[in-house]
């Protein structure tokens, strides 16, 4: 799928910082909440996407699992199902490539738990699957997409969209999403701590 380019760095960064303007804040706390309501509880995080959101999705799974962390402390259920290659190319090659993440959900996921679809059309087949069945299995549904949010933007139950059509525009501001909520998560996690200890 074709996405616009820009011809300069000046050009890139002018286009990175009118992004941020549009960027929902109060989306990326619900998201945190999201998470630390899912800490809380002990429920478990199912993060995936494809090509370059496949590897976004990792590097939030890693930011939710150690960077979050704090001592003593239970450490969140993350993972991301773009990550087995055996699991993923044995899906693809005897089952078809739309049920890579929709399978592994099938197999692991309960209700209660996040499914968290990383995708800058939004129209991921696979990723779409996945969400489908992970509300119709009363899991929270969270999609972080570019362009017009596409097919996931509805199935969500929180959406954090970057409305742009530049692929790196969006992989930037997907990937900050992951930090935001990780250093949120890890604040609330601290402060539930603090307030455990002082009763």
């Amino acid at each position: 799928m074709a996405g616009s380019i820009t011809s300069s760095a000046g050009e890139y960064l002018a286009g990175l910082r009118a992004m941020l303007e549009t960027v929902d804040g109060d989306a990326i706390d619900r998201y945190a909440d999201v998470l630390f309501d899912a800490w809380k509880d002990d429920r478990a995080v199912y993060v995936f996407g494809n090509g370059g959101s496949a590897f976004c999705a990792s590097h939030h799974v890693s930011d939710y699992v150690k960077t979050a962390q704090v001592e003593g402390q239970h450490r969140l259920r993350a993972f991301s199902l773009a990550d087995n290659m055996g699991i993923l190319t044995a899906i693809g090659n005897d089952i078809g490539y739309d049920d890579i993440f929709v399978h592994p959900l099938e197999s692991y996921a309960k209700p209660g738990d996040v499914a968290v679809a990383i995708s800058c059309s939004g129209n991921s087949p696979n990723a779409v699957k996945a969400c489908e069945w992970a509300r119709a299995h009363d899991m929270t549904v969270v999609a972080i997409t570019g362009f017009d949010g596409g097919k996931l933007g509805p199935l969500a139950d929180v959406h954090i969209n970057f409305a742009s059509d530049n692929y790196g525009f969006v992989e930037d501001l997907q990937q900050s999403v992951g930090h935001n909520v990780a250093q949120r998560l890890k604040s609330r996690v601290m402060e539930a701590a603090e307030a455990a200890c002082a009763r």
